[in-house]
């Protein structure tokens, strides 16, 4: 199961997560090329964090829950305007889905 897990948050990191019709979606310019690769990998970092962690800790489980707290408290994505890190969130939320952990269940 882990890795069946490991695979899904692998094939965020490989895809373009920031696509054009994403942005139009959302009625946004999309930002630069160079601020959507720094999205890009602000968001695999947080993958990796999340890789390491269902290595240990059981997908859904309390203290993964606490672990993906506590780093998204610290997550350094200040730099990114209000928009951005609100997409950087939402992706987080959908990914968050996938290890089951319930996003209402994390304050950001």
């Amino acid at each position: 199961m882990q890795t069946t897990l490991f695979q899904k948050l692998e094939s965020y990191v490989t895809r373009n997560n920031f696509p054009l019709a994403d942005w139009d979606q959302r009625g946004l310019m999309p930002s630069s090329e160079e601020t959507q690769q720094e999205m890009q990998v602000a968001l695999v970092d947080f993958l990796r964090f999340l890789q390491s962690c269902i290595a240990t800790l059981a997908p859904g489980s309390k203290p993964l829950t606490l672990a993906v707290q506590e780093y998204l408290e610290e997550w350094d994505i200040i730099e990114f305007d209000t928009e951005e890190r609100e997409y950087l969130y939402d992706l987080a939320c959908e990914i968050l889905l996938i290890v089951g952990v319930n996003p209402d269940d994390i304050s950001i």
